[in-house]
């Protein structure tokens, strides 16, 4: 794997290695979180430059980290290996994260309802005039199928029953973005934790906005350590650690 690894700051000499790796969203807080382990416990944390949530998974089916991050559930082909070797995977959930749907800044439109939006990403809705905006067709853009957030997007928004237009344009979160700023009349979603450019704004749904009420916000997606089996003593302290730091906002 050719990835970048941090935090670069090591204990003192002798520590233990504890690696990381996986979901994107997870991964800034996580190297926070890490830097500030390891100026109190003798682990050096190691975490791979974010490479998706299905590759953390599947970094821990072949033994080559410690710790998965992840912003979605398991995949299913992952979990089916998982369950033909005799073992299974263990979650904890550090924190949720609300999944914003984003419209262009000048997109009139300030509020989107559930239904709404799975018609949109669905294909049923292809206009934005049938919402109440501008005569024009809408551009449905999602991220890549193995992404966490991609799937919790789907399953809470879709169900199992729909799936995502077949014109929907795959991109990855920084292309979204850019596409996003340059495209009035584009939609995408994406987690809290990646803060929109200014050209690019969420809207509320069913009339709920997630800075405002993150507990009543309808969509959200479960940021979660995980490891292959009940964790290990030095990855167990480091989870318990993570979950009572975002208890505690660090």
């Amino acid at each position: 794997m050719n990835a970048q690894r941090f935090p670069l700051r090591a204990p003192a000499d002798g520590a233990r290695a504890l690696q990381l790796t996986g979901s994107t969203t997870l991964l800034p807080r996580m190297q926070r979180v890490a830097e500030a382990y390891m100026e109190t416990h003798a682990v050096r944390v190691v975490i791979d430059d974010g490479c998706g949530t299905a590759r953390g998974y599947k970094a821990l089916l072949d033994g080559t980290t410690d710790i998965a991050m992840a912003s979605g559930t398991v995949p299913d082909d992952l979990a089916a290996a998982a369950t033909a070797r005799g073992v299974a995977f263990h979650t904890t959930v550090v924190t949720q994260d609300a999944i914003l749907a984003l419209v262009h800044a000048a997109n009139p439109l300030a509020t989107l309802t559930l239904l709404q939006l799975r018609n949109i990403f669905t294909g049923r809705v292809a206009n934005w005039r049938a919402l109440g905006g501008q005569d024009a067709p809408i551009e449905v853009l999602v991220g890549p199928p193995t992404g966490g957030v991609s799937s919790s997007w789907r399953r809470r928004l879709l169900g199992d029953d729909d799936t995502f237009t077949p014109l929907a344009r795959v991109l990855g979160t920084n292309d979204r973005l850019a596409r996003m700023a340059a495209r009035p009349f584009a939609v995408t979603y994406l987690p809290q934790m990646t803060l929109p450019t200014r050209r690019v704004k969420a809207v509320r749904v069913d009339g709920i906005a997630a800075d405002l009420a993150p507990l009543a916000y309808p969509l959200h997606a479960p940021m979660m350590l995980v490891t292959l089996g009940a964790p290990a003593l030095a990855a167990h302290r480091f989870i318990a650690y993570a979950a009572a730091a975002d208890a505690h906002h660090a």
